[in-house]
């Protein structure tokens, strides 16, 4: 397998949909970024193709300096992996309270897989790793990882302890938004118990302040520059009441 490289130290490492990324068609994007000393991943995807994510982190030169895989939130899409990738690595598992508590019981209720697969989104044999959290992270958790600076921004809304992750790194700032904020400016927003749009809106506000070059979401197209204008269209969105586009309707 091959990484997509992004920037000089960022690589997407596992997606879904982009073909020079892909590991498994139920995987979010998961990006890895390059320390020198040191490298992290942002989300873990599903564990159903561990193999090929572990084969294209190897080809960046970067497996054997892995420290931290950050996860953006419990769903199965960005968590899952992480049992593989901690077992194969002995990466540091780093999460919020709320993911952390779905990860250590593998709870399929808590992280909706139990729901997602009833609905066809998972395969039917999928099953969710329980995991060890080595890291619980809230709002401005820090992170020294090699060369980077990585903080944790909470952003409730697309569910329940949602984290999105600031990466700084040779003057450049990149954010990490799993499923918060998408391309476009648009939102994950479902019918699930912990799906909370006054949160969301409060959450948009939150991150379209934020200083950021690049948005690297959790699913769709990336902006590598600009990334302001795809955080304020949400925000601006939510200020007039409305909600913004929901990714999820594009199927």
């Amino acid at each position: 397998m091959s990484a997509r490289r992004l920037a000089e130290s960022v690589w997407m490492v596992g997606s879904g949909t982009d073909p020079a990324a892909l590991t498994s068609p139920y995987d979010c994007h998961v990006y890895l970024f390059d320390g020198g000393t040191e490298a992290l991943l942002v989300d873990a995807g599903t564990g159903l193709a561990t193999d090929r994510l572990l084969a294209a982190i190897a080809g960046t030169g970067c497996r054997g300096r892995l420290t931290h895989v950050l996860i953006t939130h419990s769903h199965a899409d960005h968590a899952g992996g992480a049992a593989g990738l901690r077992e194969a690595t002995g990466v540091r598992v780093c999460a919020s309270a709320e993911t952390a508590a779905a990860l250590r019981d593998g709870d399929e209720h808590r992280s909706q897989v139990a729901a997602a697969r009833a609905a066809g989104i998972y395969p039917a044999g999928y099953r969710y790793p329980a995991c060890p959290v080595d890291e619980v992270a809230g709002d401005r958790t820090t992170w020294t990882v090699g060369s980077l600076t990585v903080t944790a921004h909470a952003s409730p809304g697309h569910c329940d302890g949602h984290l999105c992750f600031l990466v700084e790194h040779a003057g450049r700032r990149a954010l990490c938004t799993g499923d918060a904020i998408f391309h476009g400016g648009r939102v994950s927003i479902q019918p699930i118990p912990d799906c909370r749009p006054y949160a969301y809106a409060r959450t948009a506000e939150r991150l379209a302040e934020l200083d950021v070059d690049a948005l690297l979401p959790g699913h769709g197209d990336i902006a590598l520059d600009g990334a302001a204008a795809h955080l304020t269209a949400a925000a601006d969105s939510f200020r007039r009441l409305v909600t913004p586009p929901n990714i999820v309707a594009e199927g």
